[in-house]
């Protein structure tokens, strides 16, 4: 008999390619390939398809023929990733404030554009154009990423978002590939436990959402034992995931976690089986990591510039994510070589700057809420930083009853003294989460 895994691979997925003039097959083949490419293997790739988009990029893009122009370089000079750092590394306000018409290439079909948009973290999003072979190599690439995790096509899955599926071909897409698509908002008991009883009915081999949902749902579960159903895996993505908000869901599902990352640079980054790090899909692009200086970072934590090598409509080329990572030279025991990312420690909108110069990142503070002192790591079950306009910095605490004011106090004390600004506290029941259900640790107002 044939199996559905079969006739998802073989026949609805080439056929999908077909009808809407992708390529996802094509390329999923060819990444599953690719998946233990040696690091010679995976730079010489990295290089030719990089010569390519420089040419194309400097032949079609006016951004990129001017800047280049000014710095007196030809493609000739940019043979090698080494050769990136010669160009300057491009940020979301600059396309903004250039307008997308001048990092549009000319002579592109308009049958093989897609309109491509972020998710809009700060409510707005980010639009920008892209190709259908950049987007059937990102589809693949996810679907890779699915497969490590031990699931393939034609097994059901959720895709928890914030409001329900509207769109027609969306829901036809959503029936063809067995996803259940369901809606966490709102953010209420009676909506948790119709979600759960949606789940616990259609057994999904995997369930997808952002870290934030994902908990409140978790920890809704783990006080509702009748809820028992634990798929094979879970998948986040979105915003960052700490580690206590991924022991609690691992904790309230009874599975494992498989982080991910992606943006509109097309960095596309997924957890390693092995659960000690991430790697990235090299073969979709080049991602840099860099410090402050733009020198770069072979191991520790730096800014994450991404590359992409397939996006021929509006090349991003040295694209500021705007992310913190930490990254490892150190082989991975899972035996990939594509770069090794230890820790995905969040937006620079995520980083506090104290009038001293000083930086403090969400990881800070995670690691001090999770500090050895007992009464401190037992009482604080969220946190969110506030930087106000006035330079105060308040904390916004959501406290369970082993909180006390002497905790409070020592929060106060240890944080005025490294900030050098007053600081105070702020209890809430929960925390706001923004409209795209994300949530910001650090806020500066």
């Amino acid at each position: 008999m044939i199996s559905n895994h079969y006739v998802q691979e073989r026949v609805i997925l080439p056929l999908g390619d077909i009808l809407t003039g992708q390529s996802v097959s094509k390329y999923l083949r060819f990444l599953q390939k690719s998946r233990y490419w040696s690091r010679e293997e995976i730079d010489r790739f990295q290089n030719e398809r990089l010569r390519l988009l420089i040419t194309h990029a400097y032949g079609h893009v006016p951004f990129y023929r001017e800047e280049m122009d000014k710095l007196q370089l030809t493609p000739a000079d940019i043979r090698t990733k080494e050769d990136l750092r010669l160009l300057p590394i491009v940020t979301k306000a600059m396309i903004k404030k250039e307008g997308i018409e001048r990092f549009k290439a000319a002579g592109i079909p308009e049958k093989s554009i897609v309109q491509g948009a972020s998710s809009g973290s700060t409510g707005e999003p980010f639009r920008y154009l892209t190709t259908k072979d950049d987007y059937s190599v990102n589809i693949a690439a996810n679907l890779r990423g699915w497969y490590d995790m031990g699931w393939r096509l034609g097994d059901r899955y959720v895709k928890l978002s914030q409001n329900p599926r509207n769109n027609p071909v969306k829901r036809l897409q959503d029936y063809m590939t067995n996803n259940l698509y369901l809606a966490t908002n709102p953010l209420t008991d009676e909506n948790f436990a119709n979600v759960l009883r949606r789940i616990e009915s259609y057994k999904p081999r995997v369930i997808r959402c952002y870290p934030d949902p994902l908990l409140l749902l978790a920890r809704y579960k783990r006080v509702h034992p009748k809820f028992a159903w634990s798929p094979v895996a879970i998948t986040t993505t979105g915003n960052t995931l700490f580690p206590e908000t991924r022991k609690e869901i691992e904790e309230a599902w009874g599975c494992k976690v498989f982080d991910s990352y992606s943006c509109e640079g097309n960095s596309c980054v997924f957890e390693c089986p092995t659960h000690t790090c991430y790697h990235s899909t090299e073969e979709y692009g080049i991602s840099e990591v860099v410090d402050e200086q733009g020198n770069p970072v072979k191991k520790g934590v730096g800014r994450l510039v991404s590359t992409s090598l397939w996006n021929m409509a509006q090349p991003f080329i040295r694209y500021d994510t705007q992310d913190f990572v930490e990254v490892d030279d150190t082989p991975c025991e899972c035996g990939r070589e594509h770069l090794k990312i230890v820790r995905i420690l969040g937006r620079d909108n995520d980083v506090l700057v104290m009038p001293s110069g000083r930086r403090f990142i969400v990881h800070n503070f995670t690691v001090f809420f999770q500090t050895d002192i007992p009464e401190l790591k037992r009482s604080i079950d969220q946190f969110q930083v506030v930087k106000q306009k006035s330079g105060c910095v308040v904390f916004r605490l959501v406290v369970n009853e082993n909180y006390d004011t002497e905790v409070g106090n020592y929060i106060i004390r240890f944080w005025q003294q490294e900030f050098g600004v007053p600081v105070t506290i702020e209890l809430l029941a929960e925390l706001p989460v923004l409209h795209n259900n994300k949530r910001h640790f650090i806020i500066s107002e």
